[in-house]
């Protein structure tokens, strides 16, 4: 595909997606009835556990996570570090070792419960039994949640950056960005695109909505379960420049699970915006091949003009890095 059109067709799904999630976020605002359904909604129970119990929860997720992650890398390792898609792959076996752990490690939660008669009771569940929610709608209400959370996002990301670049603090995006753009197997990358848009939703779902929002949100209340969840969200990310775009979005998956009572809409909600960010990344990367190989690192301006400017050289940089051998770097 001519590297132009892919440009106009990213611009103009970039530009619809922003136009329609604007609107969106005005009706919901605008609207009394549905400003009340989907931000004023405080139904939601919250979890009937032991501060004991929430910490064996977590325990059990990321710790079991930790030994399978570490089991297939000393099993695969050596495979793995000899691949040419080397990053993509240890972001793929890695990722997906860690989050299938991670949900092993809530199903055992359950089941040990379950043996030692804890909590039992229709609260005793780490995710609350489903309403009656048909799929149509969770889909839906999915997609709502992120078109009203894309325009907020990017209005947040051009303060948030400025106050970044001002107190001196790292402002490059997550790793895993740069790792989609240089990877070239298309397996590799289908199985970046399971990690990320699959198991890790649904794992990173379940402990932070299901668990720790509910478990909070009994505690400290609705709006502290909010924003202590939507911020652990977004630093666990380990990530400056996303850590306020991701907390926003922690606390959106908060909003719509309370109001839908189904952490499958969350969990939907949170595979589509990976999906759409992998998606934007892998036209970005056939936009800019070419142009990368007549592209020097350091023509890069120190303060680009505008954030499109700022995105296009940032994947330029990257895209050259990645072709030129690490003892010719500077």
């Amino acid at each position: 595909m001519p590297n132009e059109t892919v440009q106009q067709i990213l611009a103009v799904l970039e530009n619809s997606l922003l136009l329609a999630g604007a609107l969106l976020f005005l009706w919901l605002l605008l609207n009394p009835r549905s400003r009340s359904r989907w931000l004023g909604t405080d139904r939601l129970e919250g979890w009937v556990i032991s501060p004991l119990e929430f910490g064996v929860f977590v325990a059990l997720i990321l710790l079991t996570g930790c030994f399978l992650q570490m089991a297939v890398q000393l099993l695969f390792g050596g495979i793995i570090a000899k691949a040419s898609d080397r990053s993509g792959l240890e972001l793929c076996a890695y990722g997906s070792a860690f989050h299938g752990g991670g949900l092993l490690g809530w199903l055992m939660f359950r089941s040990m419960r379950a043996t030692w008669q804890v909590g039992i009771g229709p609260d005793s569940d780490p995710a609350p039994a489903v309403p009656a929610l048909h799929w149509s709608k969770v889909l839906l209400y999915s997609a709502g949640t992120i078109l009203v959370c894309l325009p907020v996002i990017l209005l947040l990301q051009f303060g948030w950056i400025d106050l970044l670049r001002r107190l001196g603090l790292p402002e490059d995006q997550q790793e895993s960005i740069a790792i989609f753009l240089k990877t070239r197997s298309a397996i590799v990358v289908a199985g970046m695109f399971v990690t990320t848009c699959v198991l890790a939703p649904i794992n990173e779902e379940l402990l932070f909505r299901a668990g720790l929002y509910r478990f909070c949100r009994r505690r400290i209340g609705r709006l502290g379960a909010l924003l202590l969840s939507g911020g652990i969200f977004g630093i666990v990310h380990f990530n400056w420049a996303g850590f306020l775009p991701l907390s926003v979005l922690g606390v959106a998956l908060a909003l719509v699970y309370e109001a839908t009572g189904s952490v499958r809409v969350p969990i939907v909600a949170h595979g589509l915006f990976n999906l759409l960010n992998v998606f934007i990344i892998v036209l970005s990367n056939q936009a800019v091949t070419h142009d990368a190989l007549h592209f020097h690192p350091r023509r890069i301006r120190r303060r680009p003009r505008g954030a499109q400017a700022y995105r296009r050289d940032q994947t330029l940089a990257r895209q050259c890095l990645a072709q030129v051998p690490l003892r010719h770097r500077r």
